[in-house]
Parts: structure tokens; sequence; C-alpha cells
């Protein structure tokens, strides 16, 4: 990749249903090089897919994350049984700790412990060990990999009552988040400003959180942990948020309900700097400890949310 590249990214990760030629516009090229250089992206593996983050608690969803070792033989078959189920979202393979994290959505806990339920009772015999935790929030910072400044968030603006034509253009755009105001109208038998409308009152009530992208990060050169920092000090942990919120290597950071633990995304360029990075945060916060590292090898599943959620 080379600079242009590295700029169109930046711009997709703030925005990525910006249209063409406001794209070219902002990176000082022109409308064809742009389309060009997106098919290259998207050919070469960079750019894995255009998301939009959806904000499933006010579809009234909670989400939980489960961590799983298990035995070799049946990683293959585990990793696509993820893929087809129709209640979990993201999903990576990890080298250390553990071996797979999968997120699992539902209405109530029940609904997350009948999903957890399905996945350990087919996979039991070769479960060595899990951990299920509820989230409390998960906040990303997909413009940090390519050296960006934060997006700031607005705060939802108005409420609106979600019907099933929402439901559609949602489920649309978290599977990908530039599908073209044509397509959209096609399938849902509605105009084009009818559609843009809608958009913009989900962007607005806080229903779509922003539009990114799915980055490989392995092919920018980046290795990315997940680290597990146990709180020991409540008073230290909104100096420990924005501190992380606003570290340069933070890739997201997530709460969990009634857990002392914080988890965070920690991308560098290689092993050495890991330890630097720790050793800086271990240091700024001494009555934090940091209790498990493992590398995220690859992600096989978006942070889209499954089809449970718009069913």
């Amino acid at each position: 990749m080379d600079v242009l590249d590295k700029k169109i990214l930046l711009e997709l990760t703030k925005d990525s249903r910006v249209p063409i030629t406001i794209l070219a516009s902002k990176v000082r090229s022109s409308r064809e090089v742009v389309s060009y250089r997106i098919s290259n992206l998207l050919k070469n593996g960079v750019i894995k897919g255009f998301l939009s983050e959806i904000n499933t608690s006010k579809m009234g969803f909670l989400s939980a994350a489960l961590f799983v070792n298990i035995k070799s033989k049946r990683e293959k078959e585990f990793e696509q049984f993820i893929k087809e189920c129709n209640f979990t979202s993201w999903s990576g393979e990890f080298s250390g700790v553990w071996r797979f994290g999968v997120d699992i959505y539902g209405k109530s806990n029940e609904e997350i412990h009948e999903g957890f339920r399905k996945i350990y009772s087919l996979f039991k015999e070769d479960v060595i060990d899990h951990r299920l935790t509820l989230y409390k929030n998960k906040i990303f910072f997909y413009e940090k990999y390519l050296e960006g400044d934060i997006v700031i968030r607005e705060k939802a603006k108005k409420e609106c009552n979600l019907d099933k034509k929402d439901k559609l253009i949602l489920r649309e755009l978290s599977k990908n988040a530039r599908i073209e105001y044509v397509t959209l109208s096609k399938r849902l038998s509605l105009t084009i400003p009818a559609i843009s409308q809608r958009i913009r009152n989900l962007e607005s009530s806080g229903y779509i959180n922003k539009h990114s992208i799915f980055l490989d990060l392995s092919k920018l050169g980046l290795f990315q942990y997940s680290i597990f920092i146990i709180n020991k000090n409540i008073d230290d942990k909104t100096k420990l948020l924005t501190y992380l919120s606003k570290h340069p290597n933070v890739s997201f950071i997530a709460e969990y309900i009634g857990d002392p633990f914080l988890e965070f995304g920690l991308f560098v360029r290689d092993p050495y700097e890991l330890r630097q990075v720790l050793q800086h945060i271990e240091e700024s916060f001494p009555d934090n400890r940091i209790n498990e590292v493992f590398l995220i090898q690859k992600e096989f599943l978006s942070v889209g949310p499954p089809e449970c959620v718009f069913n």
C-alpha cells in the first residue's frame, strides 16, 4: 500500500458510506482512481467488508463474550458452526490463554444462555475450558489503525420507533455499509428519498453509531492482542478508561457486567512494542494488574449484528 491507499482507508474508517466524489476530494485524487484503489483493497483482502455499527441495545438485545478452549481436532468444525449460527456475531481465533472468542446475542439472559447451551452441547466432549461474560459496554476505535484522530460520536438527538422497513435497512447496512440507494430501493420497495431520510433518522436517533470498515490488520503489518486488566481500585476506573480511549494503540474497550476486569485491544508492530506499552500501562496504574494477554490471530466474523437481531 502507498500513501493514497492509507488516506482512502482512513476516510473509510471514519465514514464508509461517504460518496466516491466526496472521498476523492478528501484524498485529492480522481473519482476513477479512488474507485480502482478501493476495488484493489477489496480484492487483496485489506478491506474485509464495509460495516455499519448498529446499537443493538436500543433494539432490546444483550450480548455476551464467550471465550473457549477446544481440542484441535474439532476447531474447524467449531469455526464453521459459529459462522452458521443466527445468534453469534464477532468471532476470532486466538493464540494464548484462549483459542476462540465469540459474541452471543439474545433479548434476555435466558436467550444468551440458550445460545451458549447450543454451542456447548454440540462440542462439550472436546471443550477444555470456557468463560461466558455479559457485556456492559463496548467501543471501537477503527480510525487509530491508520493513525487518525478519533471521531467523536454525537449523542442521539431524537427517538424513532423502528418498523419492519427500518429493520430491513439496518440488516442490509450491517452486511454492506456501502450498499447503494438504488439497490436498497429495489429490495425494500421504497423511494430513494424515503430510504435516505430513514437512514438519517436511524443515525440521529442512535440506532446507527457509525459506518466504518472491517480490516485485515495483518495486511497493514499489525498484530492485535486482547488484554484483560483487573481493576483493583474502582476510583481509578474512569481514569483508566480515559487513558485507554486516548491511547494511540488501543483499538477497542470492553466492560463487563459484575466483573472487576476490563478488556482492551492493543495493536502493535511487533512483540517488543507490546512489552513496552504494557509496562507503561502497569506503571501508570499500579493498582491495576494485567492478567491475560493473547494474540487475535484471525477474525472470521465481523462485529455486525447476527440475524436474530433483525427477526
